[in-house]
């Protein structure tokens, strides 16, 4: 078992996509999943709230031309799990102000924006063993990921996983806040005309409500290995 577990570390280049609903877990079993296995992790969310964070710095008009220009205007980059724009740290309370959750949806619906986010996104994955977790990752970033997943829950606990983070991090927002919230994003990632909310057709569907994130990363890793032996098999 040690040796087939530190086959799957040393595999090159091998890339590992993480889709689902918000707050369904795919940033935590995306990190604790690339631990185990020694590989990169990236949450494509951190680079659309950054890109969100800059607009709102900016106090950018709701126009898509003037997201576009600022998407396009920046470098980002992840590193040790932070991110930079142009060389420069965000703090990630930052990331996750509720200004940031209201607006991060309808910049992720811009065409433009998801293709340049896209180009970051596989630029800092590429010569890596990658764990990436999002909405698109399997459907369009990472479209070769060897291994494909999507995670959902039920909707009243994602809610209750998403305001127990938010409140962690010092957020003031009531559950019911962070509900509707919810609700609203899961209406616009899986209605919106480019690249939206959807599942892999070779993607292994995971129920995470009534899971605990061991057992989830441990369901992810079973189909790695299985995924291993069929490729060696073939």
């Amino acid at each position: 078992m040690k040796e087939e577990f530190r086959r799957l570390q040393s595999t090159k280049e091998r890339h590992i996509a993480i889709d689902g609903d918000s707050s369904s877990g795919k940033t935590t079993v995306g990190k604790i999943l690339s631990r185990k296995l020694s590989y990169t992790f990236i949450d494509s969310g951190l680079f659309y709230r950054a890109v969100t964070a800059l607009i709102l710095r900016k106090n950018a008009q709701e126009k898509s031309e003037q997201w576009i220009e600022i998407a396009d205007s920046v470098s980002i980059i992840l590193c040790n799990d932070s991110i930079y724009i142009d060389n420069v740290k965000i703090n990630k309370r930052e990331l996750y102000m509720r200004e940031v959750d209201e607006l991060v949806s309808p910049v992720s619906t811009i065409k433009e924006i998801r293709d340049i986010i896209t180009k970051d996104l596989r630029e800092n994955s590429e010569g890596k063993n990658v764990v990436m977790s999002g909405r698109d990752i399997g459907t369009v970033v990472l479209k070769d990921a060897f291994l494909k997943i999507y995670l959902t829950a039920n909707i009243e606990v994602r809610a209750s996983r998403r305001f127990n983070e938010l409140t962690a991090k010092g957020v003031k927002i009531t559950y019911n806040e962070v509900l509707e919230n919810l609700k609203k994003r899961d209406m616009i990632d899986s209605s919106r005309v480019y690249a939206p909310l959807s599942i892999a057709r070779d993607a292994f569907v995971i129920d995470t409500t009534e899971m605990n994130v061991d057992d989830v990363v441990t369901k992810i890793i079973l189909f790695l290995k299985g995924k291993e032996y069929a490729v060696r098999a073939a």
